[in-house]
């Protein structure tokens, strides 16, 4: 047995249990490790039972078995999207915004806006009211979304992130 691809192998899994949720090819830019050494291994520890690999849209998404709720990844794949997450801070620290404020606030044209919002929507993380011709958007579950978002700051490297949760924890 290999010793050198078994620490590999271990700390790969310790960083996968640390930030769950990170797509292939950020575990290889964070990691920097080839891409074939990573790919071998990640698949060793499928193999294995130690991390599950669930897809979203073109990514592969790797977390560590058993320490993660399904619902826990649910959000963490969603939060993993640097403009959702973005949205879910607006709407953490103002409770509900309408699409215009959204779109200033994330840096995106209103289309693109549209587009992040629907497909929240669709997942149930955000919710839609109408006043008039205005529509507000607002967290279906805020201290859910908050929890993931500190429970895995680090993570995330955003800054946008760490002032977000300076600000929370003052």
């Amino acid at each position: 047995m290999d010793i050198q691809a078994l620490e590999v192998r271990q700390q790969l899994f310790e960083f996968i249990e640390k930030f769950p949720g990170l797509h292939f090819r950020e575990l290889q830019r964070r990691l920097e490790m080839p891409v074939g050494s990573l790919q071998y291994h990640l698949g060793q520890l499928e193999k294995e039972k130690l991390v599950i690999v669930k897809k979203d849209g073109e990514y592969s998404r790797y977390y560590p078995v058993g320490l993660i709720s399904e619902r826990e990844r649910f959000l963490l794949k969603h939060l993993r999207h640097k403009q959702m997450r973005r949205v879910c801070l607006l709407l953490l620290q103002k409770k509900k915004a309408s699409h215009k404020q959204i779109a200033e606030y994330i840096g995106l044209s209103p289309a693109t806006t549209s587009w992040y919002l629907s497909k929240m929507l669709e997942s149930g993380l955000v919710t839609k009211n109408k006043r008039g011709r205005q529509s507000y958007y607002s967290l279906k579950n805020p201290k859910e979304i908050l929890k993931i978002i500190v429970a895995y700051k680090q993570s995330f490297l955003d800054k946008v992130v760490d002032r977000f949760i300076e600000m929370w924890e003052k």
